[in-house]
């Protein structure tokens, strides 16, 4: 009798761990980037590694959660302002932490260019193949310091989203509500989605902005389009571009075009680039970038990536 109830408590302590899970991954990049910009050291090398923490588990009531953080990032997941941690079911899922707005979650960016992404250009994502949004993770009204929130829900091919920051406004330096909502309706290889957001500063108008998005795949080719129009304290703001992504066998090469009228600047920008598959989990990654602006230059770079 006191086998067969050691049995049972070891069983099911096996199925209570079983249920909660962490792993361990990461990834690196080493190359050399050109940066036509920089007053001196226009060539540099670039590297990095990063260890990443995921956790999941399930209720008894079958509900999922966990979390994600990378461990240089450990002290701001800490308060909420890097990694994220949701909880899903029949009802959604609901994301608290370092998440995207509601309008980026249904349309995203244009395919990444190069192995370093090549961002961090001019201000305000028109120089990069990343759309401008207004709320959420790195956006042009991003909070800082403290987490944000996304709300999704999928049935069939649609999904629904609804999002919202807190915090503080890293451009006009107050307090700002912003918040956003988006919908995308998905069927076979196809996709159109629609995006609406909010930031409405403490001092100064609220800034709006609304956008759409397409996506179709062919075979191994795949077409991404957008336009957005802003209002409000963007009300000069009108951006669209299109970018491909074409896979041959290991070879994916990918590229951008985009326009973004900021109303006191209009620029066109476009990029490149090429992924080769090593195998393993490395990749040949490289790509070129460039805009019509005055006084800037080309941008590019050329490494491996690798995932663990």
């Amino acid at each position: 009798m006191k086998k067969v109830l050691l049995a049972t408590t070891v069983l099911a302590l096996s199925a209570t761990v079983a249920a909660a899970e962490v792993k361990l991954s990461g990834n690196a990049r080493m190359g050399v980037v050109y940066n036509g910009d920089a007053a001196a050291n226009k060539l540099q090398f670039s590297s990095r590694v990063r260890a990443v923490f995921t956790m999941s588990g399930e209720t008894d009531s079958g509900l999922a959660f966990g979390g994600t953080f990378r461990a240089d990032n450990a002290g701001a997941a800490a308060n909420g302002s890097a990694g994220n941690v949701f909880i899903s079911g029949a009802f959604g899922k609901l994301t608290m932490g370092d998440v995207v707005g509601a309008a980026e979650e249904v349309v995203g960016d244009l395919p990444e260019v190069g192995f370093t992404d090549l961002s961090g250009g001019l201000p305000a994502s028109i120089s990069d193949n990343d759309t401008l949004f207004l709320t959420g993770d790195g956006s042009f009204y991003a909070s800082a310091g403290n987490p944000g929130a996304l709300y999704t829900y999928s049935t069939g091919g649609l999904t629904f989203a609804v999002g919202m920051n807190d915090g503080f406004n890293q451009v006009t330096l107050d307090e700002t509500q912003a918040y956003s909502i988006g919908v995308k309706y998905a069927v076979d290889g196809y996709s159109v989605s629609l995006g609406y957001e909010v930031a409405d500063p403490s001092v100064g108008s609220a800034a709006k902005h609304l956008i759409v998005g397409g996506e179709a795949t062919f075979g191994t080719t795949t077409v991404k389009a957008f336009y957005g129009d802003g209002s409000g304290a963007l009300s000069g703001l009108k951006h669209y571009g299109l970018g491909v992504t074409h896979k041959i066998d290991a070879l994916t090469v990918k590229g951008y075009i985009k326009k973004t009228d900021l109303g006191f600047v209009d620029v066109t920008a476009y990029g490149i680039g090429a992924d080769y598959a090593l195998g393993g989990g490395a990749t040949l990654s490289g790509g070129i970038i460039d805009n019509n602006l005055p006084g800037t230059k080309v941008r590019a770079d050329l490494g491996i990536k690798f995932s663990f």
